[in-house]
């Protein structure tokens, strides 16, 4: 920074704020659709075949592949294809304020998530109320998942 004025120092500090800010924010969506998908991880030792994820994810262990409920990701904010897998979310059912952290194991087309019905959908759905429409309405955004 060397030779610049404090004021074009000022300008780009707030031009790197600003950038900061526009990145933590497409990292979250509202009002988003989250359908359910019976991947039953738990029937079959989190076994990762058949999603998207498994190509990069299938050898991690057991206790990371189980840790969180799973859910394919295609929402409106945040990275997109192998970019979100292994990720996680911090999902918010907006009807009943019950949340839970999932983690992308899949892709998908719907525009939201994706939640397996057991482990994700079922324990956001407090009132039964997603369930009788055949999605919920939640609130995301990407947190970490502590994995060490």
């Amino acid at each position: 920074m060397e030779g610049m004025t404090t004021v074009s120092k000022l300008a780009l500090a707030a031009a790197l704020l600003c950038a900061t800010a526009a990145m933590a924010t497409a990292q979250q969506a509202s009002g988003v659709r989250a359908t359910y998908n019976y991947y039953n991880p738990a029937q079959n030792n989190w076994d990762l075949s058949g999603t998207y994820c498994a190509t990069w994810d299938a050898g991690q262990p057991l206790s990371w592949r189980s840790k969180y409920g799973w859910t394919a990701f295609c929402g409106p904010a945040g990275p997109t294809g192998q970019a979100a897998c292994g990720q996680c979310l911090l999902v918010t059912n907006t009807a009943t304020g019950a949340s839970l952290t999932v983690r992308i194991v899949d892709q998908c087309s719907n525009g939201g998530l994706d939640l397996d019905y057991d482990t994700a959908f079922k324990p956001l759905d407090t009132d039964g109320q997603g369930f009788n429409a055949g999605h919920l309405t939640v609130n995301y955004q990407f947190v970490n998942c502590g994995d060490n």
